[in-house]
């Protein structure tokens, strides 16, 4: 059986506003179709529309001038699409 390949984009904004893009491919671990893993993953989010990237195994967008009193963990996901 054919696994299917997700592609997650989420967006990081820090405490100036100041955005990073990221789009990470993962192999579908329970090779959901796209619609059920969409629902799955959208369970998880926080106030639905933001997750930790840390908590599902993904890298967090992070500026070189990171400071934890300010700025956080949180990213908004973008998007979720099946690789074509």
């Amino acid at each position: 059986m054919r696994k299917h390949k997700i592609i997650i984009e989420y967006l990081y904004r820090d405490a100036a506003n100041y955005k990073l893009y990221e789009e990470v491919e993962i192999i579908n671990p329970y090779n959901f179709e796209l619609v059920d893993f969409e629902n799955w993953f959208r369970n998880q989010l926080i106030d639905e529309k933001y997750f930790v990237p840390h908590d599902f195994g993904l890298i967090k967008p992070q500026f070189p001038n990171y400071n934890p009193e300010l700025d956080h963990d949180w990213c908004e996901l973008i998007s979720l699409c099946e690789e074509s």
